[in-house]
Order: structure tokens, then sequence, then C-alpha cells
């Protein structure tokens, strides 16, 4: 019964360039248990959405300047936005060519106007009920994931440390070559079973919502350098010169500095892996004047940078580079292999910290990770 009544008065953003439809629908609701938002242009509709996250949007699809369709893509666009239930709305009762259009967008249904109330609000009632189910479903599955793993977890890391005992030990000398190849081998794989289970684990506890982040003010120079003197030894083995440029009198952020160097561990990792013996990486953290996040968003934020002097990533791969457990087809070109999942981590990190993450690449030249966070949520000095 509770489940029921937890969203008894809905909030529905209502988007119609007339605003005689947008003062009719008003007054038709007034008696509905619906919270009605409004919004005259698509150009609107996305601000409010992105300001006030309402339980569905009844898009009009005629409008100019940007109609409903332009505005739906942008709306699935959007992180923000991307999961709010849209229900277009159609001049006529049968338009197959824009009902399937919408539907393709990602509309999750349509109605025709004029505009019945009743239908109104049990298609809304409707959508958020499907949307509740989905999301239990997600946290369900997370949970589940995160539970198999955890239980996987334990007996690898001890057939690991096994191993390291086995090959390490002064009295294991009488172990012939080829054990000791057959016993490296093992501790490689278990290793790498290992850092696929704790990336599992730690993708499954941001997608599920259960990891609160500590966020206190941070030094971003205390920061790159915890990370940088833990890649001090990977660095000498592979003879790569590591260049550090750190602005001085930079504020301090507000972030949870352990997520943060998870982060930058996995940005740094992979670009130590896909730069050659020789190679260079260099670190910058910075202000970034006139930065503009990808919500439009534009001013002065904390930029940190990497970038290296490696493969490079193919233009048409980029758009896909947070995907989890995507393999790039570079990684053909050295030894390790990574689980697929670093990037994908790296990118809730820097979303739960409202900030943005952004990659540059050329093939033969090398990449570039950017990692902006609005100054708002930074302390001025």
């Amino acid at each position: 019964m509770g489940e029921e009544n937890e969203n008894l008065n809905p909030t529905i953003l209502v988007v119609d360039d007339t605003q005689d439809n947008l003062d009719l629908l008003e007054f038709a609701l007034r008696r509905k248990p619906i919270r009605m938002l409004r919004a005259a242009s698509g150009f609107e509709c996305l601000d409010i959405a992105r300001e006030q996250n309402p339980d569905v949007i009844l898009l009009d699809i005629q409008m100019p300047g940007m109609d409903g369709f332009e505005t739906l893509k942008r709306l699935r666009e959007d992180e923000l936005t991307a999961k709010i239930p849209v229900i277009l709305l159609t001049a006529q009762k049968k338009d197959p060519v824009s009902i399937e259009k919408g539907l393709q967008l990602g509309a999750d249904l349509y109605l025709t106007k004029p505009i019945d109330t009743e239908e109104l609000l049990v298609r809304t009632r409707m959508l958020i009920r499907i949307r509740r189910a989905e999301a239990e479903l997600v946290r369900i599955k997370a949970d589940f994931m995160a539970m198999l793993v955890h239980d996987m977890r334990n007996p690898i890391l001890i057939i690991k440390s096994f191993l390291e005992l086995l090959l390490e030990d002064e009295n294991m000398k009488f172990l012939s070559d080829d054990l000791k190849m057959i016993a490296g081998s093992a501790l490689n794989s278990s290793s790498t079973m290992l850092n696929l289970i704790n990336d599992i684990l730690d993708l499954s506890k941001y997608e599920s919502g259960n990891v609160p982040l500590q966020k206190l003010p941070q030094q971003i120079v205390n920061v790159v350098n915890d990370v940088l003197q833990q890649m001090v030894i990977q660095c000498r083995q592979k003879n790569i010169t590591i260049k550090k440029h750190i602005a001085q009198n930079l504020p301090q952020v507000i972030i949870d500095g352990a997520k943060m160097e998870q982060a930058l561990m996995n940005i740094v990792g992979n670009a130590l892996k896909f730069t050659p013996e020789g190679g260079t990486i260099t670190v910058s953290a910075g202000f970034s004047e006139d930065a503009v996040l990808e919500d439009g968003a534009a001013g002065p934020m904390i930029q940190i940078a990497v970038s290296d002097s490696g493969v490079g990533i193919p233009k048409e791969e980029l758009p896909h580079v947070f995907d989890r457990y995507k393999q790039l087809s570079t990684a053909g070109l050295i030894r390790q292999k990574g689980t697929g999942l670093g990037l994908a981590i790296c990118k809730l990190i820097i979303d739960a910290h409202e900030g943005k993450i952004k990659i540059t690449s050329e093939v033969g030249k090398g990449t570039t990770v950017r990692i902006l966070i609005p100054l708002g949520k930074a302390l001025v000095h």
C-alpha cells in the first residue's frame, strides 16, 4: 500500500509552444494529483528537465526552433535526463510516421490532442511504476554481482598469495625451471583474475549507489603526488619519463581523495601500458578558465590532464572508450591487457563528483585524458 502512495503527486513537465494549450491543460489538471511544470520551447524543456528532474515529460512534436524530435534526442543524450520517461504529443490520431520516429528516438508512449487528463494520469503512473521497477532490477542485479564477485575474490587471493610464497621462498630452489615457469604463469593468471574481480566489484558498487563519497577539502597536488609515487617502479622498468606540471596556489577541491586517486591511478596506468619504452607521460593540474562541460556550463574549473606519447586511439573508437569490457584495437600492440573496466569506473567516479572526463587522441602520437571539476566544487582561498 505504501508503495502505491509513494508518489501520489507525480511531477509532469508539459512542453508546448502555445501558451493557451498550457493554460488549458493546467486548468484541467488543477484537481488532479499532478504537479505540472511548463516549458514553451525545447530549449526551456532541457533546462527545466535538468533542474527539476520531473517524473514524466509530455512533449509536443510540432514546435518552432527545436521540434519535439530534436528535443527528445537531446534529452536522451544528456546523462541527467536520459532516463526520464517521455510521452510524445501528436496532433493527429493516426500519424504512424511520427510515432515510429519518436519511438526510435527513445519515446516511451504517445498521446493525441485533445489530451484526456484521466488517460494522462494513468499513463504517467504506469511509467513511474516501470521506472521504479527497472531501478529496483538494476539494484538487485548489482547486489547479486557484488555478492558473487566478493565470494570469488577470497579463493583467488589465497591462490595468488600461495604462488607468490612458492616462487619467493628460499626453500623452493629445488623447483625445476619448467615448474617455476608454470607457477609464474599461474601467478600472472591469478593476478589478472583478481584485477578483474576487483574491477567488477567496484563497478557493481558504484552503479548500485552503495559507495558514499567521503568528500573533504583536498589539495590536487597531493592526489597527483600520491598516484605518481605508486607508479615510480613501473615507470623505471619501462624507462618511462614522468613530467609533472602543477599550477601554483590552486584552491582546495571538495572530493573523495581515495576515489579520485583510484580514477587517476587507472588513467596513469593506462598511459603507462600504452606508452612504449623510452616514452613520456605528462601529468598537469591547473585552472581551465574557459572550459565548457558537455551540458554547456562554462567557467573556471580545475583540470587534471594526463598526456602520453603512446600508440593512441583510433578516432572511430573514441566514443566507446568508456564502455564496459571494451578492449581497444590498439591493445593488441602491448603485452598486457586490462579488464576493460578501468575507464568505465573512472567515469562513474568523476560523474559522482559532478565533473567530466574527456579523451582526445591520435594514433601514433598519443592520448590525453582530462578531468574537469567545476570551480563551484572547489574551496577558494
